[in-house]
């Protein structure tokens, strides 16, 4: 009776994983020439995961800096500027239709496959270039788009959908400003160099 306990423990806590941290780790495209050693920061909305107030993750900063430092720029040397990131979130829908099908039915169509919420996250990336005397020499714009749907089954079961979905749609932002800096780079290599 103890194992069959422990099984069934180890099925269902198996299915809902909090976070993936391969989502932290840099894209794996980079610069044909990087840029000058810059420092980077963060200007993101904090994300609420529950009700404390200590319960905020840094993972857009720790990813941020790990992009500045792997593809975006030099990593040694004396900084010449920042690179600022600004965050907002633009449309959070829980998608909750499914989890009131569910509480209506009692749990039973969730074991059968049927999911109990679907979220959709749009998030606004700018990345802002900045000399050392703080003066704004090129700003870049993406829009992130991720979805995820909760479910006993389904394969994208986070228990903090919130930090994944925000995180994923940071990642594609960086992916769409990446192509805008290539052109720019020479431009932003002499106007740091100054």
């Amino acid at each position: 009776m103890r194992k069959k306990f422990i099984l069934a423990i180890l099925l269902f806590g198996s299915g809902c994983k909090a976070f993936d941290p391969a989502l932290l780790n840099p894209t794996a495209e980079t610069l044909p020439t990087r840029l000058p050693t810059l420092t980077p920061e963060v200007q993101s909305e904090r994300i609420l995961l529950s009700f404390s107030p200590m319960a905020v993750p840094n993972d857009v900063r720790t990813l941020f800096e790990r992009e500045v430092r792997e593809v975006l720029s030099e990593p040694y040397g004396k900084s010449r500027g920042f690179l600022v990131l600004h965050t907002r979130r633009v449309s959070a829908r829980p998608g909750l239709g499914f989890t009131f099908a569910s509480v209506l039915t009692a749990g039973s169509l969730n074991l059968l496959g049927f999911p109990w919420a679907r979220y959709r996250y749009v998030v606004d990336v700018q990345l802002d270039v900045l000399n050392q005397r703080r003066e704004l020499i090129g700003s870049y714009r993406g829009t992130g788009q991720a979805r995820a749907t909760a479910g006993l089954y389904s394969r994208t079961n986070f228990s903090q959908p919130d930090r994944v979905l925000y995180l994923q749609c940071v990642r594609q932002g960086l992916d769409q400003i990446i192509p805008q800096l290539r052109p720019e780079t020479a431009r932003l290599q002499a106007a740091l160099a100054l």
